[in-house]
C-alpha cells in the first residue's frame, strides 16, 4: 500500500474507534439517569415535554428537558429556559449533546422531545442513543407525508420506532395498539392509554397534552396533585396555541397546529364562539412544505370563513390553485403586518417559520393575551 492508502485505512480505524468509544461513553451517561422520557408524535410534543418537566420538578426531581418546537430550547436543572444555538442544520446528534449537558448538571430525569422524522433515524435516536424507558406518542396524524409515510398506518409505524425495549409507551389513541404490540413482541413494555383528566383543566393547553403528561405521574407513583400544581408553572412553547388582542383585532395563533385534522378540530371550537363571517384565515406557507400547503388549501375549501390572506412562499401558485379549485374563495395579500389590524378575527395557520413568526411576535409585542 502507498502512503495515501495507509493514511485512509488509519483514519478509518481511528473513526471506528471513536464511534465505539462514544457509544460506550453515552451508555455510561444513560445509566446516570433514573429515567429518560422520550416524547414523540405529530402534535403537542413540545408542550407535553414542558408539562412533564414542570410536574416532575414540583415533585422534587432534578430535571433537564429539551424541546424542538418553535425554537429549539433546553430547560436546565436550575429551571432556566435557554435557546439552543445550532451550527448548521438540525441533526439528531444534538440529542447526544443534550444528554451530556444533563449529565454534567447531575440531572436525575431527562425529558426530551423526538427530533427525528425519518423512521430509521427515529429508531437510531431511541435504541442507539437515548434508550428511554418511557416513550410518549401524543397522536398519529397526517403530516410529514413522504418522510414518515404515506398514510396513517405508515406514520404510526414510524412513530413506533421509538418504543423502548423495556418500560412504557403512553398513547392517546388505541387504534394502533395492536400494531405497537406486534412491534414490541414481548411483555417488557407496557402500553398505557392516557386517561381523561376528570377535574377542570386550569392549564392553557389542549386536554390531550395534559392527559399524556399526567400519565407519567401515575407510572412513577407520584402525588398527582403536587405534580399537577407544578404543571401550572410550565414554560409555554413560544408558538403555542393562544389568542392575542390588539386594539379591536383578535389574533388566534394556530400556526403550529399545521395538519388538517388538528386545524379542523381547533377551528370547530373557534366557530363555537365566533361566526364565520367575522373570521379571516391567514395562511403562512413554506417553500419546502408543498404537501402540507396543498393539504391545507384543500381543507380551507371545506371551511366557512370571510376571506383568506396568504403570506410566505408560493403565493402565485396558491392563487392559481384556489382560482381553479375554489373560485368563490376571496384571497388577499398584505404589504406589511400592520394591515392585519384591519381584520376582526384572524385564525392563523400553515407554518410558524419566517413571516409567521414575525406576525406572531408583532401581535405579542403590541397586544395582550386574550381569554374570552
Amino acid at each position: 500500500m502507498d502512503l495515501l492508502e495507509i493514511s485512509v485505512v488509519a483514519l478509518c480505524i481511528l473513526y471506528i474507534g471513536y464511534l465505539i468509544f462514544e457509544r460506550l461513553y453515552f451508555i455510561k451517561i444513560r445509566k446516570s439517569f433514573i429515567h429518560v422520557i422520550h416524547v414523540n408524535g405529530i402534535r403537542g410534543k413540545s408542550t407535553t415535554t414542558r408539562l412533564i418537566d414542570a410536574g416532575l420538578r414540583n415533585c422534587g426531581f432534578r430535571v433537564f428537558s429539551k424541546t424542538t418546537g418553535t425554537i429549539p430550547t433546553m430547560i436546565n436543572v436550575e429551571n432556566q429556559e435557554l435557546v439552543i444555538k445550532r451550527r448548521g442544520l438540525a441533526n439528531i446528534r444534538e440529542q447526544y449533546r443534550m444528554m451530556y449537558k444533563a449529565y454534567k448538571e447531575k440531572a436525575e430525569i431527562l425529558v426530551i422531545e423526538c427530533m427525528a422524522v425519518n423512521p430509521e433515524l427515529q429508531y437510531i435516536t431511541q435504541h442507539k442513543m437515548l434508550n428511554a424507558d418511557i416513550t410518549i406518542i401524543t397522536n398519529v396524524l397526517l403530516d410529514h407525508l413522504g418522510d414518515m409515510g404515506n398514510d396513517l398506518d405508515e406514520i404510526a409505524n414510524a412513530l413506533a420506532q421509538t418504543i423502548p425495549d423495556k418500560g412504557y409507551v403512553i398513547t392517546s389513541d388505541d387504534s394502533y395498539n395492536k400494531m405497537y404490540s406486534r412491534i414490541i413482541g414481548s411483555n417488557d413494555v407496557k402500553i398505557i392509554m392516557a386517561k381523561e383528566y376528570v377535574k377542570e383543566n386550569e392549564l392553557s393547553t389542549f386536554a390531550n397534552n395534559l392527559n399524556m403528561a399526567l400519565e407519567v405521574a401515575d407510572i412513577l407513583s407520584l402525588d398527582k396533585e403536587i405534580y399537577y400544581q407544578g404543571m401550572k408553572n410550565y414554560y409555554q412553547d413560544p408558538g403555542a396555541y393562544r389568542k392575542i388582542k390588539l386594539q379591536e383585532t383578535i389574533f388566534i395563533n394556530a400556526l403550529s397546529v399545521n395538519d388538517p385534522t388538528s386545524i379542523s378540530r381547533v377551528y370547530e371550537e373557534v366557530l363555537k364562539k365566533y361566526p364565520p363571517e367575522r373570521i379571516t384565515i391567514l395562511n403562512n406557507n413554506r417553500s419546502d412544505r408543498p404537501t402540507r400547503m396543498i393539504q391545507n388549501l384543500d381543507l380551507l375549501g371545506t371551511l366557512s370563513f370571510n376571506k383568506l390572506i396568504i403570506v410566505g412562499s408560493n403565493k402565485p401558485y396558491i392563487k392559481r390553485y384556489i382560482k381553479k379549485n375554489y373560485p368563490k374563495m376571496i384571497v388577499k395579500e398584505i404589504k406589511n403586518i400592520k394591515e392585519l389590524e384591519r381584520e376582526d378575527i384572524i385564525f392563523a395557520i400553515g407554518n410558524i417559520s419566517g413571516l409567521g413568526m414575525k406576525i406572531l411576535q408583532y401581535f405579542e409585542k403590541n397586544g395582550v393575551n386574550y381569554d374570552d
